[in-house]
């Protein structure tokens, strides 16, 4: 798996090398590559790496593109769904896709009748205490609770309607550079747990349809207190 990780990366890294050779150019696998400039790609060359390994189809490649630190374009593929795989993407200001066909966000408005997302960082064990009590919060409200394997994949299904919302943490800007574009661009939203502004550096995240962000955003506020105490 490592091999299929570096060999992917470094065809990734390599070609947005020679197209554009003053970009700054960061990899999960090959760390970063070129100088400081406005504009930096952040690369995930496989995303769901335990389900690419066991053969489930939820695995993606993901680059991101940001001006000054701010995401403005992303591309999501998807490999193994459909007959030739597929591909979300989306440039700031110009709407959101998949393959070529536009995609937006759900109009689920309550929150017991959404679907959500989630994912259990690999660095569990300190933190299982939180873990539960965020699962235990958001299940209680009667949402449906899903999980992929990849959060980034999780993002994009967000932004096509198939999922209502999602919360996750140890979250790496490889991860939500080029999906939050995606997803914004479809209509959603996306934040920290507390839902301060979004930002890539950002590890714990909300994401929604926009219309249960607050709701959602309370539900981990609650949970937040309920831990300490």
């Amino acid at each position: 798996m490592e091999k299929a990780d570096r060999t992917i990366s470094h065809t990734i890294v390599r070609s947005l090398q020679t197209q554009f050779p003053e970009d700054k150019i960061v990899s999960e696998d090959e760390g970063q590559v070129g100088s400081d400039g406005d504009f930096e790609w952040w690369c995930d060359p496989v995303d769901g790496t335990r389900n690419f390994i066991h053969g489930i189809p939820f695995f993606c490649i993901s680059m991101g593109l940001t001006w000054r630190g701010s995401p403005v374009g992303g591309v999501v593929h998807v490999p193994a769904m459909g007959q030739t795989g597929l591909t979300y993407h989306a440039i700031v200001g110009q709407g959101a896709f998949k393959n070529q066909n536009p995609i937006h966000v759900s109009t689920v408005s309550q929150l017991e009748r959404a679907v959500m997302a989630s994912g259990l960082p690999y660095r569990r064990k300190e933190i299982i205490g939180d873990i539960l009590g965020d699962i235990f919060a958001f299940v209680t409200t009667g949402i449906g609770l899903r999980r992929t394997g990849s959060v980034i994949l999780d993002l994009c299904w967000i932004a096509e309607g198939k999922f209502d919302a999602l919360w996750d943490r140890d979250i790496s800007p490889w991860d939500s550079c080029a999906a939050s574009v995606i997803l914004f661009e479809a209509g959603g939203k996306i934040s920290g747990y507390l839902g301060e502004k979004f930002d890539i550096q950002q590890t714990r995240i909300v994401a929604s349809n926009g219309i249960l962000h607050e709701e959602a955003v309370s539900v981990l506020q609650k949970a937040r207190k309920t831990t300490m105490n």
